[in-house]
């Protein structure tokens, strides 16, 4: 009886199942869902993997994967890669605990980890992530349109001479983004420099706003593809050359995290909602789970230019 009660769909009635709970809670007895997993090879535990939880957009996104999980009957488990080699060794991991999916915000699992996956029935979504095997679920923002959104806005506030900061270590949707952004100004008869920063983080904006500096001669308008990258860059401009936002130099970032609504920023920017690729990857995942058979899906998230004012037009 004891199993019923605790079995989502058995049979017991409704005052069995309170006696089960109320003799539970004294005892002090819990559900071990990993040994239940085990034995019974169906789990409710999820993966998810992730890497950068120091980066406001990041932790939102996890942290709404959890919630959308757990409030679908699901455990989530949380492994935090550190580097790119780490995520391997924690989806192998996570297959050891029988898990019923996973969700990868990290570097791309290899061709080898996505095959295990499909061997063992194991559905993999990937966020902001590509890969050319077949098997996992994705979801993705568009980046040909983030590209443009990011031209679209500093050409409609006025900007002429344009240039990009982007991380130097490539990834699908950061550099996806920057490569379109460049395209767009090409397609259209504008050069675009670019400044190659260490990271994503407000540190690297910080630093590589140094070179940025020196070049304000040639450059009006700038794309950060992220927000921490630009308010790195705005503090060091303002602090260093007393540049003037807008005026002087318009900037768009990327992301929409909290602190580009902070009154000393304002940041004009484009949004990628984390609650949206949240859920959108848990549906898919859950969707998998139901019809293991079914052919991969991709699901494409528009963005939404965000005007502040670090760009002359509001709107």
């Amino acid at each position: 009886m004891v199993s019923r009660a605790y079995t989502d769909g058995a049979k017991i009635s409704n005052e069995s199942r309170k006696k089960v709970y109320e003799a539970a809670e004294k005892l002090g007895y819990r559900v071990n869902y990993l040994a239940r997993g085990l034995q019974t090879r169906q789990s409710n535990l999820v993966g998810i993997v992730a890497s950068a939880l120091d980066t406001p957009f990041r932790a939102r996104q996890v942290k709404m994967a959890a919630r959308e999980f757990i409030r679908q009957g699901y455990r989530p488990m949380l492994m935090v890669a550190e580097t790119p080699d780490e995520v391997e060794q924690l989806i192998s991991l996570l297959f050891s605990y029988n898990v019923a999916g996973m969700l990868i915000t990290s570097a791309t699992p290899s061709s080898e980890i996505i095959v295990e996956s499909n061997n063992l029935s194991v559905p993999v979504v990937l966020i902001n992530r590509e890969t050319e095997i077949v098997g996992p679920d994705k979801v993705q923002i568009d980046i040909q349109q983030a590209g443009k959104l990011a031209f679209d806005m500093l050409i409609r506030s006025g900007a002429k001479n344009l240039a990009v900061v982007r991380p130097v270590s490539p990834s699908f949707s950061v550099t996806g983004r920057s490569d379109a952004f460049v395209q767009h100004c090409s397609e259209n008869g504008y050069s675009a420099q670019v400044f190659n920063a260490a990271s994503q983080s407000y540190d690297s904006g910080f630093e590589v706003a140094g070179k940025i500096g020196l070049a304000l001669d040639r450059i009006d308008g700038l794309f950060c593809t992220t927000d921490l990258l630009a308010i790195g860059v705005m503090d060091r401009l303002r602090a260093d050359w007393n540049v003037d936002i807008p005026n002087g130099l318009q900037i768009v970032g990327f992301d929409d995290i909290e602190q580009a609504k902070w009154g000393s920023y304002q940041l004009s920017t484009i949004r990628q909602d984390a609650k949206e690729q949240a859920c959108a990857a848990v549906d898919l995942m859950l969707d998998r789970i139901e019809n293991p058979d079914r052919d991969p899906k991709i699901y494409l998230q528009t963005v939404v230019p965000i005007f502040r004012n670090t760009t002359q037009k509001s709107q």
